[in-house]
């Protein structure tokens, strides 16, 4: 279960963030990767046919092949569970008496090669197609490109290189807004009234800046804390 779904997690490489690259357990990935893109645990086919009009499904289509995905129920609801049987009983279950269920133990992890059986007999892997957008960052100008997921109205995006991060309002006929997640936030000095833009993903506790005006240096906490210059 754990080697199905690291490799379902590279076929979105690069879009997973980097903080999620440690995440080891199925479950916690998988939430992941549906975040990013809420089919990523779904089984799904892949057709193809020629149009005859524009936009209008093909009346004939082929059949290219179909994957079969480890479901986000199947990790939740077996893994575990498993991981329970591998480990001997504690001193504490031992002396609970409760003895092991070994038919209830075999029934699950039939279910389990079951479902791994179907995964591994696709007979295409790693189908992710999606609608994705590339915008150069306001902040670095690097390229930030994101997918936009079926019967959303807006996602988030953060840049890989800096702490930029925007929302994509859908606008319709395949056209998006990216909106900066910014916030004006004023000097703490009583007068100074000066304002510096900050990024969402910047406004985080010890975070500082010298105010420009004053000269004083303001910092982030559970409120603005100024320090005269």
């Amino acid at each position: 279960m754990e080697a199905l779904t690291y490799d379902r997690a590279l076929a979105y490489r690069d879009e997973l963030p980097p903080s999620e690259y440690e995440t080891w357990q199925p479950a916690k990935l998988m939430a992941v990767l549906i975040d990013i893109d809420p089919t990523a645990d779904q089984d799904s086919s892949l057709r193809i046919g020629r149009e005859e009009e524009y936009g209008v499904v093909a009346p004939a289509m082929t059949l290219l092949g179909s994957e079969r995905v480890l479901s986000m129920a199947t990790l939740k609801g077996h893994y575990h569970a498993l991981g329970s049987y591998l480990h001997t009983q504690s001193l504490k279950q031992r002396r609970s008496g409760t003895p092991l269920d070994f038919y209830k133990m075999r029934s699950r992890c039939e279910k389990i090669a079951e479902a791994i059986r179907k995964v591994l007999s696709s007979s295409v892997l790693h189908i992710t197609l999606g609608n994705f957008f590339t915008l150069p960052c306001m902040e670095c100008e690097k390229p930030i490109r994101r997918r936009f997921p079926h019967g959303k109205s807006e996602v988030n995006a953060d840049c890989r290189e800096c702490d930029a991060s925007y929302t994509l309002v859908d606008k319709g006929n395949g056209q998006v807004k990216w909106n900066p997640r910014q916030q004006q936030v004023e000097c703490g000095r009583d007068g100074c009234g000066h304002e510096i833009t900050l990024w969402v993903r910047e406004i985080t506790v010890g975070r500082f800046w010298q105010c420009p005006k004053c000269d004083g240096r303001n910092t982030l906490g559970i409120g603005i804390v100024h320090e005269p210059a």
